[in-house]
């Protein structure tokens, strides 16, 4: 009986419109489709594994439709793509400057080792309480970086240990501060008075003080324990590392809605002024952590 209502009704609609039954069934599909993954391309709880148990409940995080639709959807900035090829172009053609980083010897293995076991305790506990969404963060990746220079020292495998000393330091100091001075002040004012307790409650959660904050005293620690001066080879895996982030952000998130960064849109003409200004932020502290006080 309620089939034959709601087949009357649609029917009853076409023929107003003048439109086949077909058509309203077709338009009405498409309008839910557009509208579920609307909903899911903006509702930024949804990409960190949260469930929604009950309509008092809010998101932590504000909607990503609240950015402009022209920094979300359309085509990229030819200058975008130009900044790109150039910045590749700029990786390969230092490969033969590339030279071998000091490896200094430490008696700190225990310490290194007991530094990694609790940022893979913290890295699981993420895991389990948000997902696996995290792990597309700048913040996580950082986490991880640094997590694996201490372990690799604690193993004993110096090499690689410091090829990832300054892209850990720099990163874990660009999320400390950007995080701090600019994401924290930004989203709190997206933040409606509802969901602004929740994302307050997140942000100093064990997870996000682990990731935004006691991340930097532990890369400065390695930096201090170990010191050595920097080369280009540092610089340049820390760019290729923000080189591969950048496009797993381009092709990745940003394509599904995920809009983390919209700073990073590839979008609008200014884009190259953020992806320059991201490496100039690389190169500067590149030349800040170059002169360690322990080398005089």
């Amino acid at each position: 009986m309620a089939r034959d209502e709601f087949s009357g009704e649609n029917l009853t609609i076409a023929s107003v419109h003048g439109d086949s039954s077909q058509e309203v069934c077709r338009k009405r599909s498409q309008a839910e489709v557009e509208d579920i993954a609307a909903k899911a391309k903006s509702s930024s709880g949804s990409f960190f594994g949260e469930e929604e148990k009950s309509k008092k409940e809010e998101w932590v995080f504000p909607a990503f439709d609240v950015f402009p639709e022209t920094l979300r959807l359309g085509p990229w900035s030819p200058l975008a793509k130009v900044f790109l090829v150039i910045l590749v172009s700029f990786v390969l053609c230092t490969l033969p400057f590339l030279t071998r980083p000091e490896l200094p010897s430490t008696k700190w293995n225990w310490t290194y080792a007991a530094v990694s076991a609790y940022m893979i305790f913290v890295q699981i506990q993420s895991v389990y309480k948000y997902k696996w969404f995290p792990l597309a963060t700048y913040t996580c990746w950082s986490y991880f970086l640094l997590n694996l220079h201490f372990l690799f020292h604690a193993v004993d495998f110096p090499l690689a240990a410091e090829l990832l000393r300054f892209p850990s330091l720099a990163m874990a100091t660009v999320t400390t501060t950007v995080w701090w001075l600019v994401l924290f002040p930004v989203i709190l004012g997206f933040c409606d008075s509802k969901s602004r307790s929740g994302f307050m409650k997140l942000n100093f959660s064990f997870f996000l003080m682990n990731m935004h904050l006691l991340n930097f005293p532990l890369a400065l620690s390695s930096y201090w324990l170990l010191p050595r001066a920097l080369v280009f080879t540092d610089f340049w895996v820390a760019t290729i590392v923000a080189i591969v982030y950048l496009f797993f952000y381009l092709l990745v998130l940003d394509p599904n809605g995920v809009h983390l960064y919209i700073i990073l849109s590839p979008r609008p003409w200014w884009c190259v002024l953020s992806y320059s200004g991201i490496l100039a932020l690389y190169a500067g502290l590149f030349q800040a952590f170059s002169h360690h006080p322990h080398l005089g």
